[in-house]
């Protein structure tokens, strides 16, 4: 009896499994869509695109993109209320900063809007401590 109610199972699970395979796997209704599309987001008045994520309409899976500024993009953010800077060819957004900084204000400021690479590098010498709080503030990367 057990043997009898085990093989019914066991034929059941296989007629199901057999069914689920070529229904949903091997002979899947075939989608034919663009594997990914970009999510863009655009600057307050600024006629520039930055790619923020690629989304696969496949999967939903999201890949981070990123954004890209061009140096007319940084300069029109140069003072305490908005502050973009360049070092070393990345972006970042030092607005946060300005207050925090324990070398006071100025020291942010001269960078706002403009490429502060050279006075990072000076007063921090490319050290790890400093290079880490700095890529907290990234948003993007410079291009021409």
């Amino acid at each position: 009896m057990k043997k009898t109610i085990f093989a019914i199972i066991l034929i059941t699970l296989a007629i199901l499994g057999s069914w689920y395979y070529y229904n949903f796997i091997k002979y899947a209704p075939k989608t034919y869509v663009k594997d990914s599309q970009v999510v863009t987001q655009t600057e307050n008045g600024s006629n520039t695109t930055n790619v923020s994520a690629t989304v696969n309409t496949v999967t939903g899976e999201t890949t981070k993109v990123t954004p890209t500024y061009k140096l007319a993009d940084i300069s029109s953010h140069n003072n305490a209320s908005s502050c973009y800077s360049i070092v070393s060819g990345s972006v970042y957004d030092l607005t946060m900063w300005v207050n925090l900084h324990p070398g006071g204000k100025s020291a942010i400021l001269s960078m706002c809007g403009n490429d502060g690479t050279d006075a990072f590098m000076n007063e921090h010498n490319g050290k790890s401590k400093f290079m880490k709080i700095l890529a907290r503030y990234k948003i993007g990367t410079i291009t021409q």
